[in-house]
């Protein structure tokens, strides 16, 4: 009746809606800091221009090459029009490279950890995932471990850059010197879903594209830009792939209010960066803390950060009881914390130091 390698797929856990959550555990309150969303939210010339777009659009197809916001990408990163593949969110470009370019016996490389979503799309097409273990000490990725991984069915790689759930930031050289080394016909899909974070512009590697014929960079509307619900991302390609993409995808796969919204939010840099700005400082104060409490944690370029407990599922049960979902699912000792506001932020401070002082 189905495939047979996908038999015994794992899906991938999304969030349980927050009443469903509330309920269960007698909260009045809960603030949700497990899937990585902006507490600050979107820009509000996004949420005028959704509101301003016409109900009459509904009994029509949309642009279906999504050309304002195209052209507000492009104005923005400084690359051209034609290097741009949307997507209902990075999740749908994940699926198209997958599709487009691994095939049953082909292999692909991801660090491990890493998002999962990556080998869940190999597994569909029947390709195998090699995982490569970071650097357990840095959290950085191990780039002489990742060429050494390539073998003749190697056809792609997933690289998170900044990584998630570690938050470690790579830097450009590092990528770019791993890039001359990469056979031709093997693409390095750089994952830049957090990328903003970093809150520098030369942690990108979307300039390198044009240099690259096997580079694509990805981004999301999801995460800094806070349109998480809107479902929007991108995907920077080379010439070589950016036909073949385009017959691929699905057509009119954004509706007129994830392009409308999607460009509002897009053009206002001043919002976003505000939003970068008090990231930073929340993320540079929690981690100052989490270093007086003596526990390990990698330096993040996200918002988020990923911290050992010792033991993932009890402190993450406690600040549940507490009204503060994380996310403990990833690794038995480790937990990962959405940044959220200041006084969200100091609340689950202190629980944590009340959890490591029993």
């Amino acid at each position: 009746m189905v495939k047979k390698f996908i038999k015994d797929l794992t899906a991938y856990q999304a969030e349980e809606p927050a009443e469903l959550v509330k309920k269960r555990y007698g909260l009045k309150e809960l603030a949700r800091l497990s899937a990585n969303e902006s507490v600050y939210g979107p820009s509000p010339l996004a949420v005028q221009a959704l509101q301003a777009v016409n109900p009459a659009v509904l009994n029509y197809y949309p642009d279906g090459q999504a050309t304002a916001l195209r052209q507000a990408v492009a104005k923005v990163e400084q690359v051209p029009v034609k290097s741009l593949i949307f997507g209902d969110g990075a999740d749908e470009l994940i699926e198209l490279l997958t599709r487009t370019i691994l095939t049953p016996g082909s292999e692909m490389i991801v660090p491990q950890p890493t998002f999962g979503e990556y080998a869940i799309h190999a597994q569909i097409e029947a390709a195998k995932t090699t995982q490569v273990p970071i650097n357990a000490q840095s959290g950085y990725v191990d780039f002489n471990a990742l060429l050494a991984a390539i073998t003749d069915q190697t056809a792609l790689i997933f690289l998170a850059n900044p990584n998630n759930p570690t938050g470690v930031l790579e830097k450009t050289a590092d990528i770019r010197a791993f890039l001359d080394q990469l056979p031709a016909d093997v693409i390095l899909v750089v994952d830049e879903a957090y990328y903003e974070f970093a809150n520098n512009p030369e942690a990108t590697c979307a300039p390198l594209v044009q240099q690259y014929d096997n580079l694509v960079v990805l981004r999301t509307l999801s995460k800094a830009y806070g349109l998480a619900n809107l479902r929007v991302g991108y995907g920077i390609v080379p010439d070589q792939l950016f036909d073949i993409l385009q017959a691929v995808r699905l057509p009119y796969n954004l509706s007129t209010y994830q392009i409308t919204g999607g460009a509002a939010a897009v053009a206002d840099q001043s919002y976003l960066q505000k939003v970068v700005q008090q990231v930073s400082q929340e993320r540079q104060d929690f981690e100052t803390y989490l270093t007086k409490l003596g526990l390990t944690f990698y330096p993040s370029a996200t918002n988020f950060i990923w911290v050992k407990v010792g033991d993932a599922d009890l402190v993450g049960q406690k600040l549940l009881e507490n009204g503060y979902q994380i996310n403990a699912r990833l690794n038995p000792e480790w937990i990962r914390i959405t940044l959220g506001t200041s006084a969200q932020n100091h609340a689950i401070q202190k629980i944590l130091g009340q959890i490591l002082a029993k």
